[in-house]
């Protein structure tokens, strides 16, 4: 019997047409669906960056702050993918697990080596507690890892980036980092050896003991121009409580980092005496387009800004190289404008199109969950496309899992203390800052901490933004055979979730494609029947099926998996599917039947 022959023997031929000649599209944005990428433990992962392999657009690294620390704490983990963004490898560094630590970085250089970056606590020779700044190199994509570079104690807040242009300075590897209190200086430290010796830390800016100062994330224009961006704050006690101003600057350095130039203003955020919640307060975000023709070395920047009173992502961009900046305008629609937004990304892609990324409370009229939101710009930051909600469930900030108070212990030079952290104490937005990237085939990646079960963990999506072609498109028919394709796809289960009082079982199910061929909509699933075995038994115990797309209970129940193919006409060969999830009610958990099922779905004749 074919592969494709359903229950009832029965072979469906579809032919579909492309768009006809004539028809006329825009713009548009493709999400795939979100994709669980921590499925290491249920703990915080917070203070989340991805990058992609210049060398291979299915390899990616991600790395996140993870309460790992065997004796308590947090440290840093680092994930790979090498699908493109589906399944992912977590690496959780020896060396974190003894010490802990914080501040990961990851992204990859010019020659394709995986670079994560990341502080490492010590105690120095009088007993205090440091931060040590370690670079761990991996030559395989992320899978193993490098014993870590040593580049010091007493930094904070690295930034890593890489110069991949063609001039002098291409391949060098570029790491910013705060240091020096109360003066709060910005160095950069170089690489020319692929990351595996570091020469620096330069001072690119200071505060001069009255402003505190931080880097943000740096940019390498087309010509090898690093471009250091960074943002004032108030430190001193006596001030830190009044409304103030914070004003975003930046730095550039010509000649690889040796020298930098005076810093020049970009614009300035309005922070009241009171925020309305620590998770409003993030970093501005900076991109580049420094490989496209028509926009060339385009910079862009976003913030939160607080004029208002609720936070708000507005938007700018320089055309002359950080020489003039266009008047701050708002991102997001009407709808977004009346929530709280915060925790934006950026990143342009190889085709010049700019993506952004921000948590939005639309929908939650009292603040206490958000999604994440992407747009995208194709002329340069002058026009968005409307939004795309990328959650598919939203974000509860302060629920269990976050609010679980985790001991750590830490020496000052005049006191030893034990400090109760939790990850919605300290990082209640997800951490100082969200990861996006775009891969070499144009597919942006963002990466967000998401607290939908109540503890964040690590999201993603595949997300596209789609051009109008150049010409029409002429009429392209294609024959697929519609049928069963059990043995062409892998189930793949995110974490599952039971009330014993209410023997409510919850399981969320996704589908993998892991033939060589697509796997189109419809999409489904069909419980055949339940039985453990061969045989019938422990079928008086079958569970009642509670959210059937065809409202049956038992047998013939089926779930509808179309929608959980997001914007996507097909289940690529490799990609997995967004989470269904199954609820039923159990009558003996202890005893329950296996469920029999078939996967309908079409392939290409």
């Amino acid at each position: 019997m074919s592969l494709f022959t359903t229950r009832l023997t029965t072979i469906t031929l579809v032919v579909l047409c492309a768009r006809g000649a004539g028809e006329v599209r825009a713009a548009r944005i493709v999400a795939g669906p979100d994709i669980l990428v921590s499925r290491d433990g249920n703990f915080p992962h917070v203070e989340l960056m991805v990058g992609a392999n210049p060398r291979d657009p299915k390899n990616l690294v991600a790395g996140s702050i993870t309460a790992t620390r065997r004796e308590g704490g947090t440290a840093t983990t680092a994930y790979a993918s090498r699908d493109g963004g589906f399944t992912w490898i977590p690496y959780p560094f020896p060396e974190q697990l003894i010490t802990g630590g914080g501040d990961p970085q990851a992204g990859f250089s010019a020659a394709g080596t995986a670079l994560f970056t990341t502080l490492a606590n010590f105690r120095d020779e009088t007993g205090r507690t440091r931060a040590a700044l370690h670079v761990y190199r991996s030559e395989d994509g992320g899978t193993t890892w490098s014993k870590p570079a040593n580049l010091g104690y007493s930094y904070d807040h690295e930034m890593l980036t890489v110069d991949r242009s063609v001039g002098k300075f291409g391949g060098r590897i570029y790491l910013g980092a705060l240091w020096g209190y109360p003066v709060y200086r910005i160095g950069v430290f170089r690489s020319d050896d692929d990351g595996r010796t570091f020469i620096g830390p330069v001072e690119a800016a200071n505060g001069g003991g009255n402003l505190g100062i931080n880097v943000v994330n740096m940019l390498v224009l087309s010509d090898g121009t690093l471009f250091v961006p960074y943002v004032d704050f108030e430190f001193k006690p006596e001030k830190r409580g009044l409304p103030h101003s914070s004003t975003i600057w930046f730095t550039t350095s010509t000649d690889g980092a040796i020298t930098f130039s005076a810093g020049s203003k970009i614009a300035t955020a309005v922070t009241p005496k009171e925020p309305p919640a620590g998770r409003f307060q993030s970093f501005p975000m900076f991109a580049v387009d420094n490989r496209g023709e028509r926009y060339r070395d385009r910079i862009y920047a976003a913030w939160n800004d607080m004029s208002s009173g609720h936070p708000r992502i507005l938007f700018t961009y320089s055309s002359d190289r950080g020489n003039t900046w266009t008047g701050p305008k708002p991102i997001g629609s009407p709808a977004s404008q009346s929530a709280d937004q915060f925790q934006v990304a950026l990143a342009v892609n190889s085709e010049g199109t700019l993506a952004v990324t921000w948590y939005d409370t639309q929908g939650f009229a009292d603040g206490s969950a958000f999604h994440e939101y992407f747009t995208a710009s194709t002329d340069g930051g002058e026009t968005f496309l409307p939004e795309v909600r990328l959650s598919s469930a939203p974000s509860h900030p302060f629920g269990e899992g976050n609010m679980t108070l985790t001991p750590m212990d830490f020496r000052t030079q005049d006191s030893s203390r034990i400090g109760l952290l939790s990850a919605a104490a300290r990082w209640a937005n997800g951490g100082d800052y969200m990861g996006l990237c775009a891969d070499e085939k144009g597919v942006f990646h963002p990466l967000w901490a998401d607290a939908r079960s109540g503890t964040y963990q690590m999201w993603t999506a595949a997300v596209r933004v789609e051009k109008p072609p150049a010409q029409n498109v002429a009429p392209n028919p294609t024959a697929r055979l519609a049928g069963r394709v059990d043995k062409l796809v892998d189930l793949v289960y995110d974490s599952t979730h039971y009330d014993s009082a209410t023997k409510i079982l919850e399981i969320p199910i996704r589908l993998k494609n892991v033939s060589q061929s697509p796997i189109f909509a419809p999409l489904s699933i069909e419980v055949v029947k339940f039985g453990s075995g061969l045989t019938d038994e422990l079928k008086e115990n079958a569970p009642k099926l509670l959210n059937a797309s065809n409202q049956k209970e038992g047998d013939g129940a089926v779930f509808d998996y179309t929608p959980a193919l997001r914007d996507l006409e097909a289940l690529e060969p490799g990609a997995i599917s967004g989470a269904i999830v199954w609820r039923m009610k159990v009558v003996d958990p202890l005893r329950s039947p296996n469920i029999q099922f078939a996967v309908n779905g079409a392939i290409e004749k």
